[in-house]
């Protein structure tokens, strides 16, 4: 589609057919409801991908209030139980030598400004005081 079209489709110039308007919601991501009405008027989001979930919440929205504020709490006390857990799982922790060339290539980023020798200086200090705890072995 090129782009004077779409520019008759914006200025009311011209009408898509169905088939354009398809293209049109599938190239930009909203769906047919958002794009011939506007976001507060649309039914349907684009972004509930899931057909039977979509179908679902259309049912819960012909139940009378109180059934609907019950599944809403429902459906919160599982969001944040899947916050939670997304939360307390740990994270795959990267291998040592990973973290190594990713904390030197910090420090190497960092002092690309020092003269070597002061660079060296710093090294030399670091490496004696860490040796003289009794947990390194060097």
């Amino acid at each position: 589609m090129g782009i004077s079209q779409i520019r008759r489709y914006e200025t009311d110039k011209s009408t898509p057919s169905l088939d354009a308007t398809i293209k049109l919601v599938k190239a930009i991501g909203v769906s047919i409801d958002e794009m011939v009405f506007d976001k507060a008027t649309a039914i349907a989001s684009n972004k509930i991908i899931d057909r039977e979930l979509l179908e679902q919440f259309e049912m819960i929205s012909y139940m009378d209030e109180e059934e609907r504020n019950l599944v809403k709490k429902i459906l919160e006390g599982v969001i944040v139980k899947n916050q939670v857990e997304k939360l307390l799982k740990p994270k795959p922790e990267k291998p040592w030598s990973q973290r190594f060339r990713e904390i030197t290539d910090r420090l190497a980023q960092g002092a690309k400004d020092y003269p070597q020798d002061d660079i060296d200086k710093i090294i030399d200090e670091a490496v004696a005081s860490v040796s003289k705890k009794s947990y390194a072995r060097f």
